[in-house]
């Protein structure tokens, strides 16, 4: 199956913490500079599972005279240097969303379970169709801070003006709650399986409504208005 597949690529990375922190490069990198088009291209267009070293190499090889053309005040050591930390950043967000999107096509079927970059661009991670509706997924860390810019998303962003049901889905890094991610042994994490029977349950249940998830406890999710 994918999911097993994709479970023995991620737990093959090689994780680096100090790259998670640098932030010297924060600029927006628009149009085709923007890594998460090349990263939906080779991951989801081509099923090209790449490392971050060679993910970082062909970013580079295809943008270096862009990117030197955008930031002329770095020097190509600093260039290179805050590039590395950005993609990698980029890059593991992004396969914790590609593990969670498999893992919902086991759970949902495969043929309910959608998303493309137009979704992605406006901050929709993809979509559910279950009991004939359509869900917009939205993943992120479960943190305070996490919370507040999703609110914030979800007022200026046009994610949410989308026709249908919008879903936190945040993941702790905590252990021992019900949405908490499991750790391969590189320390790479991955969404639980549990986590997404539980909200097919929460589904089936018909307590989950437009945008009522705003926070969880060890338990659960913690609905608008409870």
């Amino acid at each position: 199956m994918v999911n097993d597949a994709l479970v023995r690529f991620l737990g093959s990375l090689v994780l680096n913490p100090e790259l998670a922190q640098t932030k010297t490069m924060e600029m927006d990198l628009k149009g085709n500079l923007n890594p998460s088009i090349w990263l939906n291209y080779l991951f989801f267009e081509k099923n090209c599972w790449l490392n971050f070293k060679d993910f970082y190499d062909y970013y580079w090889k295809n943008n270096q005279f862009a990117l030197e053309k955008q930031v002329p005040n770095l020097s190509p050591e600093q260039l290179k240097k805050g590039l590395e930390a950005r993609l990698y950043r980029t890059q593991f967000g992004m396969l914790t969303e590609y593990h969670a999107f498999f893992l919902c096509k086991e759970v949902f079927g495969q043929e309910n379970v959608v998303r493309h970059p137009d979704l992605d661009r406006i901050g929709v991670d993809f979509q559910i169709f279950f009991e004939q509706k359509c869900h917009h997924i939205h993943i992120f860390v479960d943190t305070k801070r996490a919370w507040h810019f999703r609110q914030i998303k979800a007022q200026y962003k046009n994610s949410n003006q989308l026709m249908g049901i919008h879903i936190n889905v945040p993941y702790s890094l905590e252990a021992g709650r019900f949405n908490s991610l499991h750790f391969l042994l590189n320390g790479f994490g991955i969404y639980q399986k549990s986590y997404f029977e539980y909200l097919k349950n929460e589904l089936l249940a018909q307590k989950i409504t437009n945008d009522n998830i705003v926070a969880t406890t060890q338990n659960g999710f913690i609905y608008k208005n409870d």
